[in-house]
């Protein structure tokens, strides 16, 4: 069936005056004149936007194509999202051919069928994603990890005890920034900033009346987390516990006190779990996360993470465990760089830690504490050979 060029038309007026496009200027001027060389059947060429629509002329430079093909990718992009939203039961589909700046007309019939295979392909990709994250999981469940027991005091209340352990992965916290005249869009990465509430509080990087400023759903969950999991899934495995495992940023206050729980981050991304260290000697004095203090009652250290020559790396991480005021445990693993947690965490699950530290420690040899802080400094070449020594370890009452 034919599409006619009144029924072109209209369905180019509803887009145009739609709410989608009523905040993208440039976007429906780009629209109007592309459909406006389709009916004139012009051949249109990036050159072509950036002269008539962006009135580059004599002064044309060679990035002015390359902003044509961005706002082009853009509209592309704008046209799906009005087709999700208010145009779901449009009958004719327009589409902007990758590689090309003209405008295709056609019935959806062909549309879903091209939809149904792009579906396919997210939803493989997708259950490859959630695969390949909650592998470990599954190996744990299964036994893969079971060797020799091994329950030390560290890990005791989570082996032991019948209560479910949350697992927590912080992920540090991304904000983004759209400018409502011309509908761009950039994310952001602030270390000031590490919550919904303190994006709210902060001072005003942005106009409000200029941009609209929101929380990231971008998930990204750094090496430091990661390497960690392998040993501290081989100590659980003894355990017959459900593992949760949650993100950093989908979890609150009364979660955590109400379950026994191991969160696994970095300094930059420790978020909501900060306010824990006041039960211990270790501070974060900067959000930047390169350092951390250890406060004594005549003094105060900093230790400062360094990367010198050939990839060569100096990382301090801090353990500590504490009792919730619901009676369940919170054990925090951080660290600024990727070494510093696996290092710490390959001494935390080995059969001989309970002996390292008292080494350090002697005066604690009939009396393991159940609850503590330990700080240790973990150097070596990215993240092979660590080298982990222990400069801090305290009973916590």
């Amino acid at each position: 069936m034919e599409i006619s060029e009144s029924d072109k038309k209209e369905i180019i007026t509803r887009i145009l005056t739609g709410k989608v496009f009523s905040r993208s200027e440039m976007l429906r001027k780009l629209l109007q004149y592309l459909f406006e060389s389709h009916e004139k059947k012009q051949h249109v060429k990036a050159i072509n936007i950036a002269i008539d629509l962006f009135d580059r002329k004599g002064d044309l430079k060679e990035n002015d194509e390359t902003i044509a093909r961005v706002y082009v990718h853009k509209l592309r992009t704008k046209l799906a999202d009005y087709y999700e939203k208010e145009g779901e039961k449009e009958k004719i589909i327009i589409e902007i051919p990758k590689g090309k700046y003209e405008l295709n007309f056609h019935l959806p019939e062909s549309k879903r069928s091209q939809q149904k295979d792009t579906n396919l392909i997210k939803l493989f990709l997708l259950s490859l994603s959630v695969l390949l994250i909650f592998n470990l999981l599954i190996f744990w469940q299964t036994g893969f990890f079971k060797s020799e027991k091994l329950v030390n005091s560290i890990w005791k209340e989570y082996i032991i005890e019948k209560s479910n352990i949350n697992l927590i992965l912080a992920n540090p916290f991304f904000f983004t920034v759209r400018n409502l005249k011309n509908d761009s869009t950039i994310v952001i990465r602030d270390f000031n900033i590490n919550s919904e509430e303190e994006l709210v509080n902060t001072n005003e990087l942005f106009s409000r009346n200029k941009y609209e400023i929101k929380k990231s759903d971008i998930s990204y969950f750094a090496n430091n987390n990661i390497n960690s999991l392998p040993f501290l899934f081989q100590v659980l495995s003894e355990s017959d516990n459900k593992i949760q495992l949650k993100s950093g940023s989908n979890i609150n206050i009364e979660n955590i006190i109400n379950n026994n729980t191991i969160v696994l981050t970095s300094l930059k991304s420790i978020g909501i779990f900060h306010e824990f260290l006041a039960q211990s000697s270790i501070r974060i004095p900067h959000k930047s996360g390169l350092s951390l203090q250890l406060i004594s009652e005549n003094d105060t250290t900093i230790y400062s993470a360094i990367k010198s020559y050939n990839d060569f790396y100096t990382d301090y991480a801090f353990f500590i465990k504490i009792p919730t005021p619901k009676g369940k445990t919170l054990s925090i693993l951080s660290d600024s760089h990727s070494i510093g947690n696996k290092g710490l965490m390959d001494l935390l699950t080995s059969k001989n830690c309970e002996k390292t530290i008292l080494k350090h420690k002697p005066e604690y040899q009939t009396n393991f504490p159940k609850y503590f802080e330990l700080l240790v400094k973990v150097s070596g070449y990215q993240e092979q050979n660590l080298k982990t020594e222990i400069i801090h370890f305290k009973a916590l009452d």
